[in-house]
């Protein structure tokens, strides 16, 4: 022990501490507060470090905690247990109250989002179908379009001469060739195209199909009358007994019903412009007086529609 008044932890015992303090506090009271000593206590003992196995280096044995990582914890939901004194800070009612807030107006401006984009696609379509309204305005004003007028001037019959014979053969090979009239004489802007691919010439009796052809294809200008010649051809048509007595006797009688069906692609051409192509459907109900090449047109209607706009018929 020391006559200083300081105490030393390695040579002072608990009684001399005590003694030390209680004259230190003594002679410190009377003194300014401010200047009385701190003391501080701090002991340690060094950790000895792990023994080495013999013959191991050190290096190697530090570096063995490394490479021997834990495995990482399984995927899944894991509860995590807090004991409530530990808990230092929990959120006050008003940020709950904030968050239902802000997910209500989130929600809010979704819903006015998607809204705004139907708006904006339904006006879109809105002014696409008033500009298609003002080109079909225009067309209908400038070209005055109107539809032209088919009909059936004259149809040659081969190959079904004999049919109400019982020595008639058994199959037979009908030929028709069909004189049409395309009347466009009503447009004076207007052109029409007429395309041979696609079309087709059918002549049938009472449901009962005869021969097939095509319509050939040419351009027909404004203005412009057209007659022309389709042939149809059937193969290997065989008759019932009912048809074939039916058919003699309306030969009898100088009105043989044939329906002819016409359909053909046609492109309108509307100045420098040319439209997509737009089947027309003539279907013409005629009767010839006899069964042969020198027969005779008895009586005819035709009906067209075109589906393109006005031309609907």
């Amino acid at each position: 022990m020391m006559n200083d008044g300081r105490v030393h932890p390695a040579a002072a015992t608990s009684s001399d501490f005590s003694g030390e303090m209680n004259q230190s506090q003594s002679a410190y009271s009377s003194s300014d507060p401010s200047s009385s000593p701190l003391y501080s206590f701090h002991f340690e003992k060094p950790v000895p470090p792990p023994a080495l196995p013999h013959g191991q280096p050190r290096q190697q044995q530090q570096q063995q905690p490394q490479q021997q990582k834990p495995a990482p914890p399984k995927p899944g939901t894991y509860v995590v247990q807090v004991p409530k004194d530990k808990v230092f800070r929990v959120p006050p009612p008003e940020n709950e109250r904030l968050f239902q807030h802000y997910t209500r107006r989130a929600k809010r401006r979704g819903g006015c989002s998607c809204l705004r984009a139907c708006l904006y696609l339904l006006l879109a379509i809105l002014c696409l179908a008033v500009l298609v309204a003002v080109a079909v305005a225009v067309v209908y004003v400038v070209y005055k379009p109107r539809q032209p007028a088919y009909a059936v001037v004259s149809l040659t019959v081969s190959g079904l001469s004999g049919i109400g014979n019982a020595s008639a053969p058994g199959a037979f090979s009908p030929v028709f060739d069909a004189t049409l009239r395309a009347d466009n004489s009503r447009n004076g802007k207007m052109g029409v195209h007429y395309d041979g691919a696609g079309s087709r010439v059918a002549v049938s009796y009472e449901g009962v199909s005869l021969a097939q052809g095509a319509w050939p294809a040419f351009y027909q200008a404004p203005g412009n009358v057209s007659v022309f010649v389709a042939k149809a051809k059937g193969t290997g048509i065989r008759f019932s007994e009912r048809v074939r007595g039916q058919m003699a006797a309306a030969e009898r009688l100088r009105s043989v019903p044939f329906d002819v069906d016409l359909k053909v692609p046609v492109r309108l051409q509307l100045g420098g412009v040319k439209t997509w192509a737009v089947t027309v459907t003539v279907r013409c109900a005629i009767a010839v007086d006899s069964l042969a090449a020198n027969a005779k047109l008895v009586s005819r209607s035709c009906s067209a529609k075109v589906p393109f706009l006005f031309w609907r018929i």
